[in-house]
């Protein structure tokens, strides 16, 4: 911690040069977001549970009725479910997490599936033993940060086991994208949190997550 920012560093201990730290403007605007979370998702979930009801009322209303008239019904449904699991994944983060044993396999596909980033490796059979809510979350920034800009992105991810850690290697696609400072910043302090470490290879091209072994 710098002054009222994140410093960003690398593997040698130096500022990173590839991504300059978050600045305190960006940090608090994050927290003051942040601060109103779980009134946030309160709020939503009750809105969302009543269009639900709804919708699922005019649902047995247009059974084996015209086509034209159920497919939207149908689809508004869809979308309101992915919203609602959304939801609760976002709530999850702003509850005390127990830690648990999870491969590393499976907490990796969880994170690269939330910002739709391909992972191109099979991972080795490596479990950590940390608070997976966060830890998700955290990866998928870092993921984001490491996939570059743009859709349909393919990430190169290895792993080993050093020091009672393991350590994963994001190889950085480039560009990176505009919000990288913010997302290292967050990724960093729940990594760090869970007795792990977040830094970039003094080359420039990974992203270096470090998390307990199990």
């Amino acid at each position: 911690m710098t002054g009222l920012g994140i410093e960003h560093l690398d593997e040698t201990g130096a500022p990173c040069a590839h991504h300059p730290a978050a600045t305190a403007a960006s940090l608090l605007q994050l927290a003051m977001v942040g601060s109103r979370a779980p009134a946030f998702h309160h709020d939503c979930a009750s809105k969302l549970q009543g269009l639900l009801m709804a919708l699922d009322e005019l649902s047995e209303l247009t059974e084996n009725g015209d086509p034209e008239l159920v497919r939207p019904i149908e689809a508004a449904m869809q979308a309101s479910r992915e919203l609602n699991a959304l939801l609760n994944l976002n709530r999850a983060l702003t509850k005390p997490a127990p830690k648990v044993t999870i491969g590393l396999r499976e907490l990796v596909a969880q994170a690269a599936e939330r910002v739709t980033v391909r992972i191109a490796d099979t991972l080795p059979e490596l479990s950590v033993h940390v608070a997976a809510a966060p830890v998700i979350h955290a990866l998928a920034l870092a993921i984001d940060v490491a996939g570059g800009a743009g859709r349909g992105r393919t990430l190169t991810v290895s792993a080993k086991l050093a020091d009672r850690r393991v350590e994963l290697a994001l190889h950085i696609q480039a560009p990176p994208p505009t919000n990288a400072s913010e997302s290292l910043a967050i990724a960093t302090f729940v990594v760090e949190r869970e007795g792990g470490a977040l830094c970039c290879a003094a080359g420039g091209d990974r992203v270096l997550v470090r998390l307990p072994s199990a």
